[in-house]
């Protein structure tokens, strides 16, 4: 009678459902060609052969080997692996792992025997050290693996959660891919942290700015009317939001110095409405284009790969600017501190310089984590500016 040790069993990839049923298919018109070999009567290989012929009551041979110990019974069954089916990356990875465990047992087996024969060794630590460095290379190669495919797949055993590690395992996701994504969910966190930081450090700061927490319509109901030169903002794109470019054009209209422009950044996807609902109050003045050097950004509704954004410049009663500018410029990376909408000081700077000059004030109604209000003051312009989300509004005042 056979026995099963789980501690055995477990060291064997198990077959996917697909698999197994091919191999009983095999078994079942062919039978159990193959012997099962065995270890102190112990199965180290056929396990599903045995589970098989258990079930249909088939015939099959056994065959023991002989090893000096457990440990060494197991390295055998883990390399035995390599040669005896087409296994998924991560599955090679993983025995590769477990292969290195119990080398390092055995290694340290060796290490116990020589101390107790009181003979010399060498200093242990230099030995580890030693392993350490080397052991990413030494198992990458034996697995044909580059380094740096050796070292994501570190990352994925220690981070990934086991239903992921199961996709791996039958090859419905590589291992890069979820590299990739652990790396980005870990940009995201630290992201998160050090703007929950900013929050809490600028929910404690003062500013000389005017710059006020809320809705725009609301907080600037004591604006002046006629009092703003300029308006530059960048209000959210999403259609959810839609509304808020009808609210735009109602302020504007109000606060607006005569022939005063009001400049919003711009998504394409709705842009004809936008238009429309700026154009309920305002005059259409002309659209620049600002592109985001080094960026590239999938507009998955319509699958094309964006690298540009409108600039809309509305104004308040029509009338020619002096000078002459150039309708199209470049935005620098954009920093995404503060904010994931986030547009670079540089873009927004070009803008107050265009159509701004010194000490005039400018509003920001969506002033987001502060981009315009840190140009505005770069450039020596006042400001009057809003924000509606309070976590946004503090990481602003931390970062102004």
């Amino acid at each position: 009678m056979l026995e099963i040790k789980e501690e055995f069993k477990k060291l064997i990839p198990p077959l996917t459902a697909e698999e197994f049923k091919q191999l009983e298919e095999n078994c079942l018109n062919e039978g159990i060609r193959e012997a099962i070999l065995t270890w102190n009567g112990f199965i180290i290989d056929g396990h599903n052969r045995h589970e098989i012929a258990t079930k249909w009551n088939l015939d099959y041979q056994t065959k023991s080997k002989h090893f000096n110990s457990e440990l060494d019974a197991k390295i055998w069954m883990v390399n035995n692996q390599f040669g005896r089916r087409n296994l998924q990356d991560f599955v090679k990875g993983e025995l590769m792992k477990t292969l290195e465990e119990l080398e390092k047992q055995k290694g340290k087996e060796k290490q116990l025997q020589t101390l107790k024969k009181g003979i010399e060794t060498p200093d242990l630590s230099i030995i580890d050290k030693t392993e350490k460095h080397n052991t990413q290379k030494i198992v990458a190669e034996k697995l044909g693996w580059s380094t740096g495919k050796k070292a994501q797949f570190d990352v994925v055993v220690k981070k990934a959660p086991e239903e992921i590690k199961e996709k791996l395992r039958t090859g419905e996701v590589s291992i890069n891919q979820v590299y990739q994504e652990i790396k980005k969910e870990e940009k995201k966190e630290a992201k998160e942290e050090e703007r929950r930081i900013l929050a809490e450090e600028g929910a404690k700061k003062s500013i000389e700015i005017d710059f006020r927490l809320g809705d725009f319509e609301e907080v600037f109901k004591d604006v002046p009317n006629g009092s703003i030169d300029c308006i530059i903002t960048d209000p959210p794109y999403p259609y959810e939001f839609i509304e808020v470019w009808s609210k735009l054009s109602r302020v504007a209209k109000r606060v607006l110095k005569p022939n005063g422009f009001c400049i919003a950044y711009s998504g394409q996807m709705y842009l004809p409405e936008v238009i429309n609902r700026m154009c309920e109050n305002l005059d259409y003045y002309w659209t620049f284009a600002v592109y985001h050097e080094g960026q590239t950004q999938i507009v998955n509704g319509i699958n094309l790969m964006c690298r540009w954004k409108p600039v809309l410049i509305f104004q308040n009663g029509k009338k020619k600017i002096d000078n002459t500018f150039q309708d199209y410029f470049i935005s620098e990376q954009r920093e995404k501190k503060g904010h994931d909408w986030q547009q670079s000081k540089t873009g927004v700077s070009y803008l107050i310089e265009m159509f701004t000059k010194p000490n005039e004030l400018i509003m920001e109604p969506f002033a987001g984590s502060g981009t315009t209000i840190i140009a505005a003051i770069n450039k020596n312009r006042r400001i009057i500016a809003a924000e509606l989300d309070e976590k946004t509004y503090n990481i602003a005042k931390s970062l102004i």
